[in-house]
């Protein structure tokens, strides 16, 4: 495998994800924690998003122009 992938990335390290939302609690004694390391919203999308992505649904199955 080493002969075929660029010395560069082998040098990659992993992804280590954070902690979750429950253990942080636990370990802080927080009652309420707000996950926003991965970029997430916590508010969850917007009604105008949800409208776009329902209309485009319907027409998944075709090819653009």
């Amino acid at each position: 495998m080493k002969k075929v992938v660029k010395k560069t990335l082998l040098n990659i390290k992993p992804y280590i994800p954070g902690k979750p939302i429950e253990e942080v609690k636990r370990e802080l004694g927080l009652k309420k924690v707000i996950k926003l390391a991965s970029n997430e919203n916590p508010y969850g999308p917007s009604p105008k998003v949800l409208k776009a992505i329902e209309k485009a649904s319907k027409e998944l199955n075709r090819y653009p122009d």
